[in-house]
């Protein structure tokens, strides 16, 4: 009996080590929240799975969100002790949340060399007042698609590369065919600011404490849609509709033009066979500033997580060369990634499939964009009065300086509160 023992002894001595026990690490979660990402589910949980095997100290917990709560449960969850550790977010909403604290500081967390794989204007659109609270993740920039046949009928071969030269084809257009030049929805969630943007009209000081676009550069943008609008060149849906109804209208014939990312391309192509058979697709219009505009989704670390290093250390695999490359290849976008972008997939035409020429388009207009529009807080609430300002001026209720100089005072309201 004392013999089978000792021989059970050595045996449980050798499986542990001679009786030393190697401490084992306790498995930390990241809670990751995305925005209506769903869709890409074996994608995501495929890049959990690679980093889960490489550190198999953390577990990431994935918590897809639909956009329409995004911000609402964002700002719950952030607001509440049980805060996710990585969230999927816009820019706009992300610079409200960091102006009041609840976002970490990225800069001190990360290498020069990190830093430098993205590109420099990815950063700029996640940060607010030098404050970097965004790690950038994946882009879109809009191309402009176009209805070859009512632009044969209308006897137009040049496609326009700016709003100018939109402007001066947009009355044969009307004339010819019975058809509008295209819906941009003035009137939608600031668009007549981005408008400006591209003109390289100024927003705010660099202070952001005083509204500084009431100048004559922005009257006569204003004055050039209001001529378009009012001789019903554009539709009248266009100061109260969004991009819902633009589409609409390049789906069913009634515009030439449509201003929007290479994701629309299938929508056109299951919804309406017909008119994409017509298209074609060129890139950005652009404004006298010469430059394409962009959006960008990127990710946040709450201040109050509980695991900020690890959060960013799985950001940062997540938005790797590789990864974004891998994405981009699932879906319409482009990545951030410096060395992801300069691929092949992303610079080569070799056929005239239109999903191909639209994301090279959309790639190449990466190298020279727009400055974003600084990030402000209460946004939604700036951007309304522009909206309500073009609304003022396309129907003739005021001039555009009038209309500038009183959004100006209504903005500097705000700003003053901030």
């Amino acid at each position: 009996m004392k013999k089978r023992l000792i021989i059970f002894v050595i045996f449980f001595l050798i499986l542990t080590g001679c009786g030393k026990i190697s401490p084992v690490k306790p498995v930390k979660e990241i809670e990751f929240w995305t925005l209506q990402l769903s869709g890409f589910s074996g994608y995501i949980n495929n890049v959990i799975d690679r980093y889960e095997e490489l550190n198999p100290d953390i577990k990431i917990k994935w918590v897809d969100v639909p956009f329409s709560q995004g911000e609402k449960r964002a700002l719950a969850a952030i607001l509440s002790k049980d805060v996710p550790d990585l969230i999927n977010m816009n820019p706009d909403f992300g610079a409200t949340l960091a102006s009041k604290g609840a976002l970490t500081s990225i800069s001190p967390m990360i290498s020069r060399k990190e830093y430098d794989n993205y590109l420099k204007m990815a950063w700029k659109s996640s940060s607010i007042n030098g404050f970097i609270y965004g790690i950038p993740w994946y882009i879109t920039s809009a191309v402009i698609f176009y209805n070859k046949d009512i632009l044969n009928k209308a006897g137009i071969s040049k496609i326009p590369q700016t709003y100018l030269e939109l402007g001066e084809i947009a009355g044969n257009i009307r004339q010819k065919t019975g058809k509008y030049v295209l819906m941009l929805p003035l009137a939608e969630n600031g668009k007549m600011l981005k408008m400006f943007n591209k003109y390289g009209i100024p927003v705010v000081n660099k202070a952001k404490t005083e509204a500084v676009f009431n100048t004559s550069q922005a009257e006569e943008v204003l004055n050039f849609w209001k001529k378009l609008y009012q001789r019903q060149y554009i539709p009248a849906e266009s100061i109260t509709q969004g991009h819902r109804e633009a589409l609409e209208k390049f789906l069913s014939g009634e515009t030439a033009f449509i201003e929007a990312g290479a994701n629309f391309l299938n929508i056109i192509k299951q919804n309406s066979p017909q008119i994409y058979e017509k298209l074609g697709v060129s890139s950005q219009l652009k404004g006298s500033a010469g430059k394409a505009g962009f959006s960008i989704m990127n990710l946040v670390i709450p201040a109050k997580s509980r695991h900020q290093k690890e959060a960013l250390k799985f950001a940062l695999f997540l938005t790797n060369a590789a990864n974004q490359l891998e994405f981009a290849k699932l879906a319409p976008i482009l990545p951030s990634e410096k060395h992801a972008l300069a691929s092949d997939y992303f610079t080569v035409v070799d056929t005239d499939d239109l999903t191909t020429k639209s994301r090279v388009i959309s790639a190449k207009q990466l190298k020279d964009t727009l400055t974003p529009i600084p990030a402000m807080e209460n946004r939604k609430d700036l951007y309304e009065i522009i909206d309500y300002m073009t609304q003022e001026v396309m129907l003739g209720q005021k001039t555009p300086a009038q209309a500038l100089d009183r959004a100006v005072v209504e903005w500097n309201k705000i700003l003053a509160e901030n």
